[in-house]
């Protein structure tokens, strides 16, 4: 199969976007709640405690949908949206490539040639989520397409729900007739003395 089709993946998924991203930052939110954030002091713990978390609220949230089926399988979690895409949740850096071991598996999730899992006509996407630099926040969260170690293509799950809101503009000012000049007598002889 080729590399997934961008507009196929996005029509699909808008369907369940709001579930998605909400599964994400619950997971997140979750994090900073526990009494581990702060505690651990590997990432790769982090990473584990926030993948299990977004599982968990994934399935809340989508088990009971017609057109989602979760897949639990070979140490992972696995969504197939209406028989056409199959996304996992990672994290990843901030070019959207997620980190995982080198396994075969792993490997041939991004090689589209292989048939995986007994689904060959799936579109096999990521959905990943960014830190901020400090890794103190959710950045983005994100649908990517890779093939093998490339990057195809990638869109933010953010743009369309959480634009940001523009601030009120003030009112504006009801303008003021121009104050008269008014010269008082003396006040300018007293200056020019004082400059002198």
């Amino acid at each position: 199969m080729p590399i997934p089709s961008e507009a196929t993946v996005r029509s699909i998924l808008d369907e369940i976007r709001d579930h998605v991203v909400s599964a994400i930052r619950k997971a997140w939110d979750d994090w900073l709640a526990s009494d581990f954030n702060g505690v651990w002091r590997c990432k790769r713990s982090r990473a584990n405690f926030v993948w299990e978390q977004i599982i968990e609220h994934a399935i809340s949230a989508l088990q009971d949908h017609d057109a989602v089926h979760v897949i639990d399988s070979h140490e992972t979690m696995k969504f197939l949206v209406r028989d056409t895409v199959l996304f996992r949740f990672k994290k990843a850096d901030e070019t959207g490539r997620s980190s995982n071991v080198a396994t075969q598996l792993a490997l041939a999730f991004h090689d589209h040639e292989q048939d995986l899992f007994g689904l060959p006509e799936v579109q096999r996407v990521e959905v990943v989520y960014k830190l901020n630099r400090l890794e103190t926040q959710i950045d983005d969260i994100c649908v990517v397409a890779r093939d093998g170690d490339q990057i195809a293509w990638e869109y933010s799950l953010l743009d369309a729900g959480e634009a940001a809101v523009p601030l009120p503009m003030p009112e504006p000012k009801p303008e003021r007739p121009a104050a008269a000049i008014v010269k008082l007598k003396g006040v300018a002889d007293d200056r020019k003395k004082r400059q002198e």
